[in-house]
């Protein structure tokens, strides 16, 4: 098993991962880039401290997030958790039962990074128009086709991967730019 992927394989782990409040914890906590309370989280997503734990432990189980560190704040102790340094696979190549759901899984992904760009597009047009008058790229959407032997397709999959893994926390100086690729031999389907 790689140890920096996490494959969900049985219709439990498909289950914590699928549900709407646990992805928008991930994309929260993915947003922020540093470890986090589970208070924070609540607080962010407006739920309870105690749905928050609940939601958060659930993901716990199945390799998502970890304990980072604690603190004493206000003589209370905080506990910070963290994404796990692991990409998360949905088993989109496994050929079992759960094959439908995790088609759910991968269109509820694409359809909510889909309509957090729209929504950037329609509600802030000004500012991006005024960021790229700047030279910043803030937002943009590519389509097209490459020809790449296996090899270069491999070589490309590596190299996007550990960008995005070298990128994953904020520092002072970054922004948190959302992303989904999809990117699949389209002669197969042909």
């Amino acid at each position: 098993m790689n140890n920096n992927k996490i494959i969900l394989k049985t219709e439990k782990e498909l289950k914590i991962f699928m549900s709407p409040i646990r992805q928008k914890i991930i994309k929260q906590m993915e947003i922020e880039g540093k470890p986090i309370t589970s208070k924070h989280i609540a607080d962010k997503l407006n739920i309870s401290p105690s749905s928050a734990q609940h939601h958060i432990k659930q993901l716990q189980e199945i390799g998502i997030i970890e304990f980072d560190h604690s603190e004493i704040i206000n003589g209370i102790r905080a506990k910070y958790l963290k994404l796990t340094e692991k990409t998360v696979s949905i088993g989109g190549y496994i050929d079992d039962d759960l094959a439908l759901d995790r088609d759910a899984i991968a269109k509820n992904m694409l359809f909510e990074t889909y309509n957090n760009y729209q929504a950037l597009i329609t509600e802030k047009r000004p500012i991006i128009i005024e960021e790229y008058n700047k030279g910043n790229k803030v937002v943009d959407l590519l389509s097209g086709v490459v020809h790449l032997t296996t090899e270069d397709a491999n070589e490309l999959y590596d190299i996007i991967n550990q960008f995005i893994n070298n990128h994953s926390k904020a520092s002072t100086d970054t922004h948190p730019f959302e992303f989904a690729l999809i990117a699949f031999r389209s002669d197969l389907y042909r």
